[in-house]
């Protein structure tokens, strides 16, 4: 039996988790491979970290400025000390971490934990194959890299920058954030004539962003159908459901990829924010993606990256201009806009290193 543990970091069901899970769930059929996944900041510190998850979520949607600049501080200019009094909280634990659960394989989808492997692997602490799934795209410094040994990646600019950093190319496997394997590629299959256009909108599972705001921002439109994926926010849905509008249907917090597969299919196209895991998923459903809003921190770097590969459309400055329906409907009643968006989706699909993360990560045990 071949043990391979996954490190995210804290419980906030972010990309960090959903991509491990994804994995996790792609090993489930494969005889002789047990997976665990361990937050290792609860592992560590038991329920402190329910408390700094409850701070970090009021920190950003409060002083998202604060936390910006405080992020591209730290692990984009590079601040060493600042990042080593991270280190120094977890390094221990996760040596005692690895001696308990004795992997044969560890993912890391956070940064912070990569950083302590990468450096136990350098001081000879820790010998078995470690592997960085990142859930953004682009790298930030807070990542360990030099000592890792295979990296899967989102962009071309992602792989150029590892480059840059003396990995080596055959280390380096763009295959995109990993999906869970019950999403499915859209089915290429006649449809009937719709009498509405559908607009799935997202905030994340945690139901986060300026959707209260943005949902006084659609006003009704015979040719438009808003279904908001309110997700884990209750009082999102409870006011969508009192509003009783025909054209915005709310839809509460959804489990089962299944379900949410089924809801991708039926979508012409998404209103959302630039987080990893969701926009990848759009991309592999060929969903056309407009970013109404972006957290501070990865978000945003996620959003110009995202903007450079022509992969999105910006929809940010639906509060000044209020015209967010009439920049929909100039994207789906133009042949031209609506193929270059396309072409623009089939080569990054075309771009990606034709494999699968599981079986790659099976051979590095």
């Amino acid at each position: 039996m071949k043990r391979i543990l996954f490190l995210p970091f804290l419980q906030i069901p972010s990309g960090h988790h959903q991509a491990a899970d994804a994995l996790i769930a792609q090993f489930e059929s494969m005889p002789g491979v047990e997976c665990e996944k361990i937050d290792l900041f609860s592992y560590s510190y038991g329920l402190i970290e329910q408390v700094i998850s409850r701070f970090y979520l009021k920190w950003i949607h409060h002083f998202p400025t604060s936390y910006s600049t405080l992020y591209k501080r730290m692990v984009v200019k590079d601040r060493k000390r600042d990042i080593y009094l991270y280190e120094l909280f977890f390094e221990k634990q996760l040596e005692l971490l690895l001696y308990e659960r004795k992997p044969d394989c560890v993912i890391c989808t956070h940064a912070l934990p990569s950083r302590i492997l990468s450096k136990l692997k350098q001081e000879g602490k820790f010998d078995k194959p470690v592997l960085n799934v990142y859930t953004d795209f682009f790298i930030h410094k807070g990542w360990g890299t030099k000592n890792i040994d295979v990296h899967f990646v989102s962009t071309y600019r992602m792989k150029n920058y590892l480059l840059t950093m003396g990995i080596k190319p055959e280390q380096i496997y763009m295959t995109g954030i990993p999906l869970h394997p019950l999403l499915q590629k859209k089915p290429l299959i006649p449809e009937p004539p719709k009498k509405r256009i559908h607009v799935l909108i997202s905030g994340g599972s945690m139901g986060t962003g300026n959707m209260h705001d943005l949902i006084k921002h659609l006003p009704f439109r015979k040719e438009l159908q808003f279904f908001v994926l309110c997700g884990k926010n209750k009082a999102l849905y409870q006011q969508l459901i009192k509003l009783n509008r025909s054209h915005l249907i709310p839809i509460p917090f959804i489990r089962s990829r299944k379900m949410m597969d089924c809801i991708y299919n039926f979508a012409d196209l998404i209103i959302t924010k630039p987080g990893g895991v969701t926009i990848t998923e759009c991309l592999h459903k060929q969903i056309p993606i407009f970013i109404y809003d972006h957290l501070p921190g990865q978000e945003e770097i996620n959003f110009e990256e995202l903007q450079i590969q022509k992969l999105v459309h910006d929809a940010t400055g639906w509060k000044k201009q209020n015209h967010l329906d009439d920049l929909i409907m100039s994207f789906v009643e133009s042949p031209n806009l609506i193929s270059g968006y396309y072409e623009n989706i089939y080569r990054y699909e075309r771009n990606k290193d034709p494999v699968n993360s599981s079986q790659l990560i099976i051979e590095q045990l």
